[in-house]
């Protein structure tokens, strides 16, 4: 039985711009995205031209039967569950929809307190920031209400301390930064809106130092020798040999391999232009000779013929472009295997081993930063404690340090 007719050719890239306008975090995205299009490699796979509900349902019932054979646990496939219920609802509404109404409003708050979030909300942010502000918003308001305030009269600086320590006795450390930190924009909004006699921001500009898990990266001898093994004699094999170069030397994202154009080279001044999915911001790049053989080689050789702006095309028909960053990850994944390598690395491992490199040698921290298109040192920053060798130089010695007991 199909699925009200919908077809499945373009369906992930749709997919793909609602989850960004929606406002999902990067990383809940891919994950999104990963799932979705699982789902629409078994209805290619099985010649399906229309979403089938019987294809749907036998992948539902191998998530059942992986959950009762304790090859992963309930809030695995919960999650798997979820993440097929809201592709699905949004291939038969176009919606994308979180359990809550709207990301950030569990706290329900006074129509005064959510006129104010509104119109806070209304200035031009990114939609991940938006969502992150909302929650702050209404968490705090909400908090205010359950303290007696039914409005701002009377709500100051002991109030914000308070709330303050009360979320730190229920939070980690990143959640805590970030309920500073929108708190705070959201007192600078206050202020300049005359709701507030004072944007409190001696109180509000304490530091607090979030937790950062350190990635491991893929040794160059794996990166040569998984370049080496792309057979680039073949359409394929070109295809991936512009992708993985692209990674490796110029460190690109994957959502921002997909969304590539043709007019983003510049080949006469030799540059890469391009406005960064993650941060909205425009890198530019140089188009280094082996990334530009690479490209060219690809483009005028293995490339269909096809209308698209983008650069990366399906291999099959229909001959649109790549629909999500996840195609990327398994592209990287296929190379791995070809080359006899593990496949537990993410494409983005590229990104951490080029910016590694030039931290390793001795590149300074904010030219790496330029070079990857990061807003800010603070992303780039995590790169310096995978640097062993110059780390090493600054551990302190322990002579002159006696043991306990003298032993």
């Amino acid at each position: 039985m199909q699925s009200q007719q919908i077809r499945i050719a373009g369906l992930l890239q749709k997919y793909e711009s609602a989850l960004k306008e929606y406002g999902l975090g990067y990383a809940t995205q891919l994950q999104q995205l990963k799932r979705a299009g699982t789902v629409i490699h078994r209805h290619e796979n099985q010649g399906a031209e229309y979403l089938d509900n019987e294809i749907v349902a036998e992948y539902y019932r191998e998530i059942e039967s992986r959950f009762y054979e304790g090859k992963v646990n309930r809030k695995r496939h919960t999650q798997g569950y979820r993440e097929i219920e809201r592709f699905i609802r949004f291939a038969e509404t176009g919606e994308v929809k979180l359990v809550n109404p709207e990301k950030g409003c569990r706290q329900k708050i006074t129509s005064e307190f959510e006129k104010i979030v509104e119109e806070y909300l209304s200035g031009d942010m990114h939609p991940n920031t938006r969502n992150d502000a909302r929650w702050v918003a209404h968490k705090y308001f909400a908090w205010l209400e359950g303290q007696g305030f039914e409005n701002l009269k009377d709500a100051g600086a002991l109030q914000i301390q308070k709330f303050l320590l009360d979320c730190s006795n229920k939070m980690a450390m990143n959640s805590m930064h970030d309920v500073r930190l929108h708190l705070a924009k959201l007192y600078a909004y206050l202020y300049e809106s005359g709701l507030s006699d004072s944007a409190y921001q001696a109180l509000l500009s304490f530091k607090v130092n979030r937790e950062s898990r350190i990635y491991p990266l893929l040794p160059k001898a794996d990166i040569a020798k998984m370049l080496d093994a792309i057979n680039r004699q073949t359409i394929e094999g070109k295809r991936a040999y512009a992708v993985m170069l692209l990674g490796t030397v110029l460190g690109l994202r994957a959502c921002d391999v997909v969304a590539l154009k043709l007019t983003d080279i510049d080949w006469v001044r030799g540059e890469i232009k391009f406005v960064q999915s993650k941060t909205g911001k425009t890198a530019v790049l140089p188009l280094t000779r082996d990334v530009g053989e690479a490209l060219k080689d690809y483009i005028l050789n293995a490339r269909p013929k096809t209308d698209s702006k983008q650069i990366f095309i399906r291999l099959r028909t229909p001959y649109t472009p790549l629909a999500a960053a996840v195609t990327i990850g398994e592209i990287f994944r296929d190379c791995c295997i070809a080359a006899g390598l593990p496949v537990s690395k993410r494409f983005h491992s590229l990104r951490r081993s080029l910016a590694t490199s030039m931290v390793t040698n001795g590149v300074s921290i904010y030219d790496v930063a330029q070079g990857l298109g990061d807003v800010d040192i603070e992303s780039t920053k995590p790169y310096i404690a995978l640097d062993s060798k110059h780390l090493k130089i600054c551990a302190l010695s322990f002579d002159g340090i006696a043991p306990i007991g003298g032993k």
